[in-house]
């Protein structure tokens, strides 16, 4: 039997003896692994630190990634946060730290073209609820043909406020409304007038009303930060009450 002596380096096989069974050693290095120690450099102290460095960036990223694997939201949870946070983002829009066009597309996308699909996959074709629960989106997708517009008849109600700040909110609103009228385009197709002068109308007659429910609001800034921020108000509640968006999980 022999007794066989391993590169503690490279764990090659450098020398036998005879031995009683076979046993293995790794205690000694072979003469090429010693060469090639004489034969080049010491690795510099930057390229261990290099080395280091690499190792820890690897670790963070198996970190990152397990982490991630383990909080990666749902579609659902994706969809409840973001109608959780409509509000504020509204405010963010309103406030001039975002788009309102880009809220809409995000509204249309991931809300109310992603509760449809919820909707076909929740109820039977034959069940009553079915109806009801494509009524509740249609409605919240009814504000998204004028929010734009609506935005900015509000903002033209706060530069109004801003030139006369002793300008009631009421007069105001009036006063926006028939300067929007007054101010359409007349070089335009009759069509594209027509529907321009119907967005207006609703705008007005829908500032009209929210403004109704908000009139015993002292402070004018406040009221209209209410105004501003009714008609997202109305689409979270409503699609919050679709039974995959107000289920506890």
């Amino acid at each position: 039997m022999v007794k066989y002596h391993h590169c503690e380096k490279c764990k090659g096989i450098y020398d036998t003896e005879p031995w009683i069974g076979e046993v293995h050693t790794y205690n000694g290095i072979c003469a090429s692994c010693i060469d090639r120690d004489q034969g080049s450099n010491q690795v510099s102290q930057e390229n261990i630190e290099e080395n280091l460095l690499d190792d820890y960036v690897k670790e963070q990223a198996e970190i990152v990634q397990d982490t991630d694997e383990h909080t990666r939201s749902t579609p659902l949870e994706i969809e409840k946060n973001l109608l959780s946070s409509l509000e504020q983002k509204a405010h963010e829009v309103f406030s001039g730290k975002g788009s309102i066009n880009v809220l809409i597309k995000e509204i249309k996308d991931d809300l109310i073209d992603k509760a449809r699909e919820r909707i076909e996959k929740t109820f039977q074709s034959f069940d009553v609820n079915k109806i009801d629960a494509q009524k509740t989106v249609d409605y919240a997708e009814s504000f998204l043909s004028y929010l734009s517009e609506y935005k900015d008849f509000v903002d033209s109600v706060v530069k109004a406020i801003e030139i006369k700040p002793k300008l009631k909110i009421k007069t105001a609103l009036d006063k926006v409304s028939k300067e929007s009228m007054a101010n359409l385009p007349k070089d335009v197709a009759k069509d594209m007038l027509l529907n321009r002068k119907a967005i207006l109308k609703t705008i007005s007659e829908k500032a009209g009303e929210w403004y109704n429910i908000y009139s015993d609001t002292r402070d004018p800034f406040e009221l209209i930060k209410k105004l501003s921020l009714h008609p997202f108000n109305e689409i979270q509640k409503k699609l919050s009450t679709l039974p995959f968006y107000n289920s506890a999980n």
